[in-house]
């Protein structure tokens, strides 16, 4: 089965694998590279936050620097602390 991108980068999947697949509009989609291969997995399952205890809890896989992101988060609640809020 072929197909061919779009003028914006987009290819259209076949709704036969759409449905084989029970990709709706929405799904989420993981693009993997393998070699020369270009491989395209629904994200099906879990949700990533999940709520534990009365708190949401992230459970899925990070992306980028999560360190980064945990110091720029706890240095803006330290800030607000100090300022009162």
């Amino acid at each position: 089965m072929e197909t061919a991108l779009d003028k914006f980068g987009r290819i259209v999947i076949p709704k036969k694998i759409r449905e084989h697949f029970n990709l709706e509009p929405g799904t989420q989609i993981r693009i993997e590279e393998n070699g020369q291969t270009i491989v395209l997995k629904p994200v099906h399952g879990e949700p990533n936050l999940i709520l534990k205890e009365g708190v949401l809890v992230f459970s899925g896989t990070p992306t980028g620097n999560l360190d980064e992101a945990l110091t720029k988060h706890r240095e803006k609640r330290i800030k607000s602390v100090g300022e009162g809020k």
